[in-house]
Protein backbone atom coordinates (compact mmCIF):
# COMPACT_ATOMS: atom_id res chain seq x y z
CA UNK A 1 0.00 0.00 0.00
CA UNK A 2 2.65 2.21 0.76
CA UNK A 3 4.38 1.74 -2.55
CA UNK A 4 0.89 2.27 -4.25
CA UNK A 5 1.04 5.83 -2.32
CA UNK A 6 4.00 6.48 -3.62
CA UNK A 7 3.73 5.99 -7.21
CA UNK A 8 0.52 8.05 -6.92
CA UNK A 9 2.39 11.12 -5.12
CA UNK A 10 5.13 10.57 -8.07
CA UNK A 11 2.60 10.74 -10.89
CA UNK A 12 1.64 13.98 -11.09
CA UNK A 13 5.38 15.29 -10.88
CA UNK A 14 6.32 13.00 -14.12
CA UNK A 15 3.58 14.60 -15.96
CA UNK A 16 4.71 18.40 -15.19
CA UNK A 17 7.81 17.00 -15.77
CA UNK A 18 7.14 15.58 -19.59
CA UNK A 19 4.55 18.37 -20.25
CA UNK A 20 7.64 21.41 -19.41
CA UNK A 21 10.01 18.78 -21.27
CA UNK A 22 7.54 18.97 -24.25
CA UNK A 23 7.23 22.30 -23.99
CA UNK A 24 10.95 23.42 -23.76
CA UNK A 25 11.04 21.04 -26.94
CA UNK A 26 8.19 22.93 -29.28
CA UNK A 27 10.25 26.73 -27.78
CA UNK A 28 13.36 24.98 -29.13
CA UNK A 29 12.30 23.85 -31.96
CA UNK A 30 10.05 27.12 -32.71
CA UNK A 31 13.21 28.91 -32.56
CA UNK A 32 15.40 26.76 -34.77
CA UNK A 33 12.81 27.36 -37.25
CA UNK A 34 13.19 30.97 -37.02
CA UNK A 35 16.75 30.81 -37.43
CA UNK A 36 16.86 29.20 -40.47
CA UNK A 37 14.31 31.01 -42.23
CA UNK A 38 16.13 34.26 -41.16
CA UNK A 39 19.28 32.40 -42.55
CA UNK A 40 17.83 31.12 -46.29
CA UNK A 41 17.27 35.32 -47.04
CA UNK A 42 20.35 36.38 -48.40
CA UNK A 43 20.26 32.95 -50.19
CA UNK A 44 16.63 33.12 -51.31
CA UNK A 45 16.98 36.59 -52.01
CA UNK A 46 19.82 36.20 -54.69
CA UNK A 47 18.13 33.08 -56.42
CA UNK A 48 14.79 35.54 -56.56
CA UNK A 49 17.40 38.31 -58.26
CA UNK A 50 18.69 36.28 -60.97
CA UNK A 51 14.88 36.62 -63.28
CA UNK A 52 13.98 39.90 -60.90
CA UNK A 53 15.28 43.12 -60.60
CA UNK A 54 15.94 44.42 -56.63
CA UNK A 55 13.14 46.66 -56.06
CA UNK A 56 10.12 43.95 -57.37
CA UNK A 57 11.89 42.05 -54.71
CA UNK A 58 11.52 44.20 -51.80
CA UNK A 59 8.08 45.39 -53.20
CA UNK A 60 6.69 41.95 -53.44
CA UNK A 61 7.97 40.70 -49.76
CA UNK A 62 6.67 43.89 -48.22
CA UNK A 63 3.13 44.10 -49.68
CA UNK A 64 2.91 40.02 -49.49
CA UNK A 65 3.47 39.74 -45.90
CA UNK A 66 1.08 42.41 -45.73
CA UNK A 67 -1.84 41.08 -47.28
CA UNK A 68 -0.93 37.69 -45.53
CA UNK A 69 -1.09 39.55 -42.28
CA UNK A 70 -4.79 41.41 -42.88
CA UNK A 71 -6.76 39.05 -42.73
CA UNK A 72 -5.48 37.58 -39.74
CA UNK A 73 -5.96 41.37 -37.63
CA UNK A 74 -9.80 40.88 -39.15
CA UNK A 75 -10.42 37.35 -38.02
CA UNK A 76 -9.07 37.61 -34.91
CA UNK A 77 -10.29 41.67 -34.37
CA UNK A 78 -6.75 42.62 -33.58
CA UNK A 79 -7.22 46.28 -32.88
CA UNK A 80 -4.08 48.88 -32.89
CA UNK A 81 -2.97 50.36 -30.04
CA UNK A 82 -4.81 53.94 -29.15
CA UNK A 83 -2.12 55.88 -27.29
CA UNK A 84 -0.36 58.37 -29.69
CA UNK A 85 3.36 57.19 -28.51
CA UNK A 86 2.51 53.97 -28.84
CA UNK A 87 1.38 54.59 -32.61
CA UNK A 88 4.40 56.54 -32.89
CA UNK A 89 6.28 53.30 -32.28
CA UNK A 90 4.16 51.08 -34.38
CA UNK A 91 5.07 53.42 -37.50
CA UNK A 92 8.64 53.14 -36.79
CA UNK A 93 8.58 49.64 -36.42
CA UNK A 94 6.70 49.14 -39.76
CA UNK A 95 8.58 51.55 -42.04
CA UNK A 96 12.33 50.21 -40.36
CA UNK A 97 11.83 46.43 -40.09
CA UNK A 98 8.78 45.66 -42.88
CA UNK A 99 9.40 48.24 -45.34
CA UNK A 100 12.74 49.52 -45.76
CA UNK A 101 14.59 46.77 -44.88
CA UNK A 102 12.92 44.53 -47.08
CA UNK A 103 13.57 47.34 -50.32
CA UNK A 104 16.91 48.12 -49.22
CA UNK A 105 18.44 44.49 -48.38
CA UNK A 106 17.17 43.62 -52.09
CA UNK A 107 18.52 46.29 -53.39
CA UNK A 108 21.82 46.07 -52.05
CA UNK A 109 22.34 42.15 -52.17
CA UNK A 110 22.27 42.30 -56.35
CA UNK A 111 25.45 44.60 -56.22
CA UNK A 112 27.38 41.81 -53.43
CA UNK A 113 27.26 38.35 -52.75
CA UNK A 114 25.23 36.04 -50.61
CA UNK A 115 28.47 35.60 -47.96
CA UNK A 116 28.76 39.43 -47.42
CA UNK A 117 25.02 40.16 -47.07
CA UNK A 118 24.76 37.13 -44.33
CA UNK A 119 27.83 38.67 -42.53
CA UNK A 120 26.27 42.44 -42.53
CA UNK A 121 23.24 40.65 -41.44
CA UNK A 122 24.75 39.05 -38.39
CA UNK A 123 25.64 42.40 -37.29
CA UNK A 124 21.52 43.32 -36.58
CA UNK A 125 21.74 42.08 -33.04
CA UNK A 126 24.83 44.39 -32.18
CA UNK A 127 23.39 47.22 -34.17
CA UNK A 128 19.66 46.36 -31.98
CA UNK A 129 21.65 46.54 -29.02
CA UNK A 130 23.71 49.73 -29.91
CA UNK A 131 20.00 51.54 -30.57
CA UNK A 132 18.81 50.44 -27.03
CA UNK A 133 21.74 51.64 -25.64
CA UNK A 134 20.92 55.15 -26.70
CA UNK A 135 17.25 54.99 -25.89
CA UNK A 136 17.59 53.93 -22.64
CA UNK A 137 20.76 55.89 -21.67
CA UNK A 138 22.51 53.16 -19.81
CA UNK A 139 26.28 52.43 -19.80
CA UNK A 140 27.02 48.90 -21.12
CA UNK A 141 30.20 46.88 -19.27
CA UNK A 142 33.37 46.56 -20.61
CA UNK A 143 33.35 43.78 -22.58
CA UNK A 144 30.71 45.06 -24.90
CA UNK A 145 32.77 47.95 -26.23
CA UNK A 146 35.21 45.17 -26.76
CA UNK A 147 33.17 42.61 -28.66
CA UNK A 148 31.91 45.75 -30.49
CA UNK A 149 35.26 46.49 -31.49
CA UNK A 150 36.15 43.15 -32.47
CA UNK A 151 32.97 43.07 -34.88
CA UNK A 152 33.52 46.20 -36.35
CA UNK A 153 37.18 45.58 -37.52
CA UNK A 154 35.76 42.12 -38.51
CA UNK A 155 33.17 44.14 -40.82
CA UNK A 156 35.67 47.06 -42.09
CA UNK A 157 38.09 44.02 -43.02
CA UNK A 158 35.26 42.04 -44.88
CA UNK A 159 34.41 45.11 -46.86
CA UNK A 160 37.62 46.50 -47.65
CA UNK A 161 39.91 44.06 -48.05
CA UNK A 162 39.48 42.39 -51.47
CA UNK A 163 41.97 39.87 -51.30
CA UNK A 164 39.61 37.36 -49.01
CA UNK A 165 38.52 35.07 -52.03
CA UNK A 166 34.87 36.79 -52.28
CA UNK A 167 32.62 36.02 -55.59
CA UNK A 168 32.74 38.46 -58.21
CA UNK A 169 30.20 40.94 -58.09
CA UNK A 170 30.83 42.20 -54.57
CA UNK A 171 31.00 45.79 -54.53
CA UNK A 172 32.12 48.38 -51.41
CA UNK A 173 28.15 49.97 -52.78
CA UNK A 174 26.43 46.80 -52.26
CA UNK A 175 27.84 46.19 -49.10
CA UNK A 176 26.90 49.85 -47.93
CA UNK A 177 22.65 49.60 -48.54
CA UNK A 178 23.00 46.41 -47.24
CA UNK A 179 23.92 47.96 -43.77
CA UNK A 180 21.73 50.74 -44.21
CA UNK A 181 19.24 48.30 -44.48
CA UNK A 182 20.12 46.33 -41.61
CA UNK A 183 20.50 50.02 -39.67
CA UNK A 184 16.75 50.44 -40.73
CA UNK A 185 15.64 47.39 -39.33
CA UNK A 186 17.55 47.31 -36.26
CA UNK A 187 16.25 50.89 -35.52
CA UNK A 188 12.42 49.42 -36.44
CA UNK A 189 13.48 46.49 -33.97
CA UNK A 190 14.12 48.69 -31.24
CA UNK A 191 10.38 50.55 -31.63
CA UNK A 192 9.39 46.94 -32.03
CA UNK A 193 10.62 45.77 -28.76
CA UNK A 194 8.76 48.97 -27.04
CA UNK A 195 6.37 48.55 -28.49
CA UNK A 196 6.11 44.89 -27.48
CA UNK A 197 6.34 45.63 -23.82
CA UNK A 198 3.17 47.62 -24.15
CA UNK A 199 0.95 45.36 -25.99
CA UNK A 200 0.77 41.81 -27.82
CA UNK A 201 4.04 41.39 -29.69
CA UNK A 202 2.46 39.50 -31.88
CA UNK A 203 -0.07 41.93 -32.36
CA UNK A 204 1.88 44.83 -32.58
CA UNK A 205 3.76 42.59 -35.54
CA UNK A 206 0.72 42.24 -37.83
CA UNK A 207 0.00 45.61 -38.01
CA UNK A 208 3.36 46.70 -38.64
CA UNK A 209 3.36 44.51 -41.66
CA UNK A 210 0.00 45.32 -42.71
CA UNK A 211 0.87 49.36 -42.60
CA UNK A 212 3.72 48.76 -44.27
CA UNK A 213 2.00 47.05 -46.76
CA UNK A 214 -0.76 49.29 -47.87
CA UNK A 215 1.70 52.16 -47.73
CA UNK A 216 4.00 50.33 -50.32
CA UNK A 217 0.83 49.07 -52.41
CA UNK A 218 0.36 52.05 -54.57
CA UNK A 219 4.27 51.79 -55.52
CA UNK A 220 4.12 48.28 -56.24
CA UNK A 221 1.00 48.46 -58.44
CA UNK A 222 3.06 51.11 -60.54
CA UNK A 223 5.67 49.47 -60.80
CA UNK A 224 4.90 46.19 -61.20
CA UNK A 225 2.42 47.35 -64.59
CA UNK A 226 5.84 49.28 -65.99
CA UNK A 227 8.45 46.54 -65.03
CA UNK A 228 9.93 45.19 -68.21
CA UNK A 229 9.79 41.26 -66.34
CA UNK A 230 7.05 39.19 -66.83
CA UNK A 231 5.75 37.49 -63.66
CA UNK A 232 4.66 34.49 -66.09
CA UNK A 233 8.19 33.64 -67.45
CA UNK A 234 9.31 32.68 -64.06
CA UNK A 235 10.96 29.83 -63.18
CA UNK A 236 9.64 26.94 -60.29
CA UNK A 237 13.14 28.21 -58.32
CA UNK A 238 12.28 31.80 -58.74
CA UNK A 239 8.93 31.36 -57.19
CA UNK A 240 9.78 29.10 -54.40
CA UNK A 241 12.37 31.81 -53.32
CA UNK A 242 9.37 34.26 -53.23
CA UNK A 243 7.74 32.89 -51.07
CA UNK A 244 10.53 31.69 -48.94
CA UNK A 245 10.96 35.45 -48.21
CA UNK A 246 7.51 36.36 -48.03
CA UNK A 247 5.37 33.46 -46.26
CA UNK A 248 8.84 32.37 -44.43
CA UNK A 249 11.13 35.07 -42.94
CA UNK A 250 8.31 37.69 -43.57
CA UNK A 251 5.68 36.31 -41.51
CA UNK A 252 6.24 32.91 -40.22
CA UNK A 253 9.68 33.30 -38.95
CA UNK A 254 8.41 36.18 -37.24
CA UNK A 255 5.68 34.42 -35.74
CA UNK A 256 7.84 31.73 -34.13
CA UNK A 257 10.41 33.86 -32.75
CA UNK A 258 7.66 36.20 -31.05
CA UNK A 259 6.26 32.60 -29.57
CA UNK A 260 9.17 31.20 -28.50
CA UNK A 261 10.54 34.94 -26.88
CA UNK A 262 7.13 34.85 -25.29
CA UNK A 263 7.02 31.81 -23.62
CA UNK A 264 10.82 30.61 -23.69
CA UNK A 265 12.20 33.81 -22.21
CA UNK A 266 15.16 36.17 -23.82
CA UNK A 267 18.34 34.78 -22.14
CA UNK A 268 17.32 31.29 -23.34
CA UNK A 269 16.12 31.80 -26.80
CA UNK A 270 18.32 35.07 -27.80
CA UNK A 271 21.32 32.79 -27.62
CA UNK A 272 19.83 30.71 -30.43
CA UNK A 273 20.04 33.14 -33.00
CA UNK A 274 23.82 33.21 -32.51
CA UNK A 275 23.79 30.33 -35.06
CA UNK A 276 22.02 32.53 -38.16
CA UNK A 277 25.32 33.69 -39.73
CA UNK A 278 26.89 30.16 -39.62
CA UNK A 279 23.55 28.78 -41.10
CA UNK A 280 23.61 31.57 -43.89
CA UNK A 281 26.84 31.03 -44.59
CA UNK A 282 26.14 27.11 -45.38
CA UNK A 283 23.41 27.79 -47.31
CA UNK A 284 25.36 30.41 -49.65
CA UNK A 285 27.74 28.08 -50.17
CA UNK A 286 24.95 24.97 -50.50
CA UNK A 287 22.32 27.54 -52.61
CA UNK A 288 24.94 29.64 -54.48
CA UNK A 289 27.86 27.65 -54.67
CA UNK A 290 29.87 30.66 -53.27
CA UNK A 291 33.33 29.13 -52.42
CA UNK A 292 34.15 30.18 -48.29
CA UNK A 293 37.77 30.45 -47.94
CA UNK A 294 39.90 30.22 -44.95
CA UNK A 295 40.43 33.73 -44.80
CA UNK A 296 36.88 34.62 -45.47
CA UNK A 297 36.12 32.15 -42.38
CA UNK A 298 38.64 33.95 -40.16
CA UNK A 299 36.93 37.12 -40.33
CA UNK A 300 33.10 35.50 -39.87
CA UNK A 301 34.84 33.64 -36.37
CA UNK A 302 35.97 37.04 -35.82
CA UNK A 303 32.45 39.10 -36.69
CA UNK A 304 30.41 36.20 -34.66
CA UNK A 305 33.01 36.24 -31.61
CA UNK A 306 32.57 39.89 -31.47
CA UNK A 307 28.16 39.91 -31.53
CA UNK A 308 28.28 37.67 -28.59
CA UNK A 309 31.00 38.78 -26.82
CA UNK A 310 28.93 42.53 -27.07
CA UNK A 311 25.63 40.86 -26.49
CA UNK A 312 26.88 39.19 -22.96
CA UNK A 313 27.55 42.85 -22.18
CA UNK A 314 24.83 44.62 -22.89
CA UNK A 315 23.57 43.94 -19.77
CA UNK A 316 23.41 47.20 -17.57
CA UNK A 317 26.55 47.67 -15.57
CA UNK A 318 25.41 47.03 -11.53
CA UNK A 319 26.05 49.88 -9.21
CA UNK A 320 29.40 50.01 -8.22
CA UNK A 321 30.61 48.70 -4.87
CA UNK A 322 32.69 50.99 -2.45
CA UNK A 323 36.03 50.38 -1.28
CA UNK A 324 35.33 49.05 2.34
CA UNK A 325 32.70 46.64 0.59
CA UNK A 326 35.48 45.28 -2.05
CA UNK A 327 37.95 44.93 0.76
CA UNK A 328 35.21 43.06 2.65
CA UNK A 329 34.58 40.17 -0.05
CA UNK A 330 38.26 39.84 -1.03
CA UNK A 331 38.81 39.43 2.89
CA UNK A 332 35.49 37.08 3.24
CA UNK A 333 37.03 34.87 0.41
CA UNK A 334 40.84 34.87 0.75
CA UNK A 335 40.81 34.37 5.02
CA UNK A 336 37.41 33.26 6.50
CA UNK A 337 39.09 32.62 9.33
CA UNK A 338 40.33 35.56 10.00
CA UNK A 339 37.18 37.19 9.40
CA UNK A 340 34.15 36.68 11.31
CA UNK A 341 31.31 38.68 11.83
CA UNK A 342 29.66 39.84 14.95
CA UNK A 343 26.62 38.04 15.36
CA UNK A 344 24.45 39.42 17.34
CA UNK A 345 22.97 38.53 21.08
CA UNK A 346 20.15 36.44 21.15
CA UNK A 347 18.66 35.69 24.52
CA UNK A 348 17.95 31.86 25.35
CA UNK A 349 14.54 31.37 23.89
CA UNK A 350 11.45 30.94 26.48
CA UNK A 351 10.36 26.71 27.18
CA UNK A 352 7.03 27.00 29.00
CA UNK A 353 6.89 24.81 32.35
CA UNK A 354 4.50 21.43 31.65
CA UNK A 355 3.99 18.91 33.86
CA UNK A 356 4.50 15.04 33.65
CA UNK A 357 1.22 13.95 32.06
CA UNK A 358 1.41 11.24 34.92
CA UNK A 359 1.13 14.19 37.79
CA UNK A 360 -1.33 15.82 35.44
CA UNK A 361 -3.64 12.78 35.62
CA UNK A 362 -2.82 11.97 39.06
CA UNK A 363 -4.08 15.56 40.07
CA UNK A 364 -7.08 14.80 37.98
CA UNK A 365 -8.25 12.06 39.95
CA UNK A 366 -7.95 13.78 43.25
CA UNK A 367 -9.81 16.66 42.15
CA UNK A 368 -12.43 13.64 41.22
CA UNK A 369 -12.38 11.81 44.45
CA UNK A 370 -12.59 15.27 46.15
CA UNK A 371 -15.65 16.35 44.59
CA UNK A 372 -18.73 15.43 46.39
CA UNK A 373 -20.93 12.42 45.34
Amino acid sequence: MLGDTANAALTPVGGMWGLNASRSTFIFVAACFAVVLFALVPASTRIAGLQLDGLSIGLIRAVGAGLLTAPLLIIFRLRPPSNIKDLGLLLVYAFGNFAGFPILFSLGIQRTSGTHAALIMATMPLLVGITGIVLDRRLPRLSWFLGMAIAVTGEVALVSLRNLGTPAGTTVSGDAIVFAGCALSAIGLAAGARLGSRINPLVGAFWAMTIAAFGLAPVAVVYALAAPSSYLDLTAMTWAAIVQITLGAAVLANIALVWALSKGGLVRVAPIQFGQPVCALFFASALLNEHLTPSLLIVAAAIVFGIVTASRGARPTKTPRTVAENVRSVARYLSPLFYEEEQPYRPPAYEPYEPDPGTRQSSRAQALVREPA
